[in-house]
Order: structure tokens, then sequence, then C-alpha cells
């Protein structure tokens, strides 16, 4: 009888098992969407969420070879536009929407010892003084680009005029936080030679993690494209439902919040 008794309080329901989302984002989105991770699998347990952080043109080859990737956040329109425009679309029809936006932002590096050339520059414009030798640069090179943030500057050093002055002082980094980790360290290996860096471009939420480096300045948002993070879900997702929730959970409160408390300006 004591069995008997014992046996209602006994749970046979079986455990439910861990569905797991792969979500393909712009490295410059590191910080914001951990944070955004926990609080998303503190509400939804049953959830996994594995990021794969790279450049936004690393990452579309990627996906395009194969990765298994459920959602793709770039970094620019277009990486997420070849996959959007393949035939068939290899987004899920009505899925792509922007999440946020940024700012581009010319740094230079604060920690000793510092060049003549950093601790006089004061504008964009005033990468062209014989005095900056390295500035470091997202690979802008690519049909889509490589890393968005380096086109864009190509972009802003295009629009000032100053482009042809200054691309032979550009080095090329394979992401943003490669040229962030430029900038701190003051040096970059390019082909097995270390240059050094008196400057380089990344955008506003990556200066705001680093005290190792300030803002020299901020480009205009007329002279680039717009820097937006479009998101969109693959059709050869197996979750698509879980894939649609963390989409839907991106533009909410409490997403969005952590996505202003990392610089990331509004969609």
């Amino acid at each position: 009888m004591t069995l008997v008794i014992g046996l209602q309080f006994v749970n046979f329901s079986p455990a439910q098992s861990a569905t797991t989302l792969n979500v393909y984002a712009a490295v410059s989105l590191t910080n914001a969407l951990n944070a955004i991770k926990t609080q998303y699998q503190n509400a939804n347990p049953t959830i996994n969420i594995v990021y794969t952080f790279g450049a936004s043109g690393t990452l579309l080859s990627q996906i395009q070879a194969g990765a298994p990737a459920d959602i793709f956040i770039s970094a620019a329109t277009d990486q997420i536009d070849v996959l959007q425009n393949s035939s068939p679309s290899k987004l899920v029809s009505g899925s792509r929407k922007n999440i946020a936006r940024n700012s581009l932002v010319l740094i230079t590096p604060t920690t000793p010892p510092i060049s003549a050339g950093s601790a006089s520059l004061t504008s964009i414009n005033g990468l062209t003084n014989a005095n900056i030798t390295g500035i470091a640069i997202g690979d802008y090179t690519g049909t889509p680009p490589v890393v968005p943030a380096g086109n864009y500057a190509k972009q802003v050093l295009t629009t000032r005029g100053i482009f042809n002055t200054v691309s032979s002082k550009l080095s090329l980094a394979p992401n943003v936080r490669a040229v962030l980790t430029a900038v701190e360290n003051k040096t970059i290996v390019v082909g097995g030679v270390n240059k050094t860096i008196d400057a380089g471009f990344v955008y506003t939420t990556d200066a705001f993690i680093s005290n190792k480096v300030k803002v020299v300045e901020t480009a205009k948002p007329s002279e680039s494209d717009p820097i937006v993070y479009p998101l969109g879900i693959l059709t050869r997702t197996t979750v698509l439902s879980t894939a649609q929730s963390f989409s839907t959970y991106l533009s909410g409160t409490t997403a969005q919040g952590i996505l202003r408390s990392n610089q990331f300006k509004a969609p």
C-alpha cells in the first residue's frame, strides 16, 4: 500500500529535450547578442542558442557552402540580398527585417606609447597627413564585400575625396573586431609582416567596449550606405517555429533594450 501511495507522486513524463538554434551573426553584435541569449534562454530553458560570429561576407560564404545556419544577421544589406535574391530564395518569405542600426567611427589608441600621428589626429580628413602611416580597415574587397565596416569606411573616404590619397596606408583586417584589436595594439600582421597602425575604422559599438581607444570622429550617415543589421531565417532550418520565436524576441523590449545599452540604434 505504501508503494501504491508513493507512486502517485512520481513524475513519469519524459524530460523535454533541448532545441538547438544556430544563429550566424556579424561579429560586431557579439556582446549584445550574448547578453540577449542569457535573457532568452532563461525564459526558454528548452532552447539552446549557438552563435557563430564573423565578418558578414565570410558568414555568407559559409552559409552558401552549406553551414547549418537557421538565422543569419548581417551588418549590411548586401549579404542578405544575395540569399533573398537566390532562385529559389534561401530566406523564409516574410522573415527579413532590420533589428538595429549603427554608426562608423575613426579611432586611435589611448595607451602609451602613442605615435605622433595618432596623437595629432583630429578628423577623418587628417588621415592624409604624412605622419599617419597605418590605417586599419575591414576587408572591403569582394562582391559582396567581406567586411561591411570596411566597405562603409571606403565609402566615407571616397565621399570625402581622400580614398586614393590614403589607400596606400590601408591595412585590411578580416573583421571589424580585428580592426579594433589592431588599433589597441597599434599593429597588425598582414601577409606575415607587422604593420604599424595609427588609426582605424570600427563601429560606435566596437569603440564602446574598449578602454584602449578613443573616437576621433563619427562619420555622417550621408557619407555611406545606411548601416543596418538585417535578419533573415534560412529556408533550410528544421526549427522554424524556434527561429521565428527568437526573431520576434529580438524586436521586443528586452532585446532592444540590451542593444541600446550596447550603443546600437533602433532599427
